[in-house]
């Protein structure tokens, strides 16, 4: 067995899927005040704004309403630039933009080498109190102040981040712990996919000159770095 001290998380997903899930409570909150088909034309232009493709569409079988995946690049944008108050009212937009921005410098500090970890473990735990916002005076009142987010909405990567993610840079410091991100692979793992569609016969061809698309994409990847290295026009 690997020992537990050895599992360190991966600064990358931590943020893809503490993005997913503010996004969704934003657009989930979205949907209960008037989400028609102007408030989706309003969040898709801001999208178009930013420079990030993003799209609504409804589930033929199921009926439910289904929006575009996003990317890891376009998920910062999204966390960094994104306009609120084209989908939340203009205070609850601030306060949430509030907490997506502390989320942000949380994630910067993350791929810092000299992030320290105390001061960091403060802000975790300060930017997790912004998140569980309690609400304030009675409801149904003038006075009444909506709250964030319940203790129920926080997730395990929350937790990763607020309680772990200190201790491992603690414990990692001579390495960083952006050292352990999975950012490479992930990469490597996108490009991988576009030359399987875009330079390889899919595992296809006749017969006599058939090849296997991981072949193909070897073969594309060795001349890629033979051309690199060497200057044919010399």
């Amino acid at each position: 067995m690997i020992p537990l001290y050895n599992w360190v998380p991966d600064e990358l997903h931590i943020m893809l899927r503490i993005f997913d899930r503010l996004f969704a409570l934003a657009l989930q909150e979205a949907k209960k005040r008037n989400f028609d088909s102007s408030k989706k034309a309003a969040i898709i232009a801001e999208m178009s704004r930013i420079q990030v493709k993003f799209y609504f569409w409804e589930d033929q079988e199921t009926k439910i309403l289904k929006y575009t995946s996003l990317m890891g690049d376009d998920k910062i944008r999204v966390l960094e630039l994104f306009d609120l108050s084209v989908m939340l009212s203009a205070n609850r937009a601030r306060l949430v933009r509030e907490l997506w921005t502390e989320f942000h410098s949380l994630y910067k500090a993350m791929q810092k080498a000299d992030t320290d970890p105390d001061q960091f473990s403060q802000a975790a735990q300060k930017w997790k109190a912004l998140f569980l916002t309690p609400a304030q005076g009675r409801p149904n009142t003038s006075t009444f102040i909506s709250g964030l987010y319940r203790p129920n909405d926080l997730t395990p990567y929350i937790h990763v981040l607020v309680y772990h993610v200190p201790e491992f840079m603690q414990r990692h410091r001579t390495f960083g712990f952006s050292s352990f991100s999975c950012g490479p692979v992930e990469k490597k793992n996108h490009q991988q996919v576009s030359r399987f569609f875009q330079n390889t016969l899919k595992d296809g061809g006749k017969m006599e000159t058939r090849k296997s698309a991981i072949v193909e994409m070897l073969e594309f990847e060795t001349r890629e770095l033979y051309f690199e290295n060497y200057d044919e026009r010399k």
